[in-house]
């Protein structure tokens, strides 16, 4: 297969995830209300291979009071391979001030963004959290 035609189709698939997981999104967004959904990781940057994951960030209120562990076990109608993690915007906030995580979602693709994480990465690193 010549290299233009391999491009074309790895842009191709990678656009069939984002909207897949732009589709789920909007269902889910109906089903829990306010939602920000990121992807982030090898789908994200377009490096991905056979065998990724489909990394999405998933922030909402509706997960507030339920065990990290097992929240996004009710998102069990979601695309293959996708591999949430779920967030409250407290939690979101809090880890977006850790620098991993900022340079994780350095490469994204913002699905919906209900809470204005986007900006918020966008805004360059934020102070760490006063633990006094």
């Amino acid at each position: 297969m010549p290299l233009d035609e391999v491009i074309k189709a790895r842009l191709a698939e990678r656009e069939r995830v984002v909207d897949e997981v732009r589709a789920y999104a909007l269902r889910l967004r109906e089903r829990l209300g306010k939602l920000t959904a990121i992807l982030y990781g090898s789908y994200a940057r377009g490096d991905f291979n056979l065998w990724s994951d489909v990394d999405v960030v998933m922030i909402s209120e509706h997960f507030r009071g339920r065990d990290f562990v097992t929240r996004c076990v009710e998102l069990d109608d979601a695309p293959p391979r996708l591999e949430p993690i779920c967030w409250t915007p407290e939690e979101a906030a809090k880890a977006l001030r850790k620098p991993w995580w900022r340079e994780a979602l350095r490469h994204r693709v913002v699905i919906v963004d209900d809470y204005g994480v986007a900006q918020l990465l966008d805004s360059g690193p934020q102070p760490a959290p006063d633990t006094a």
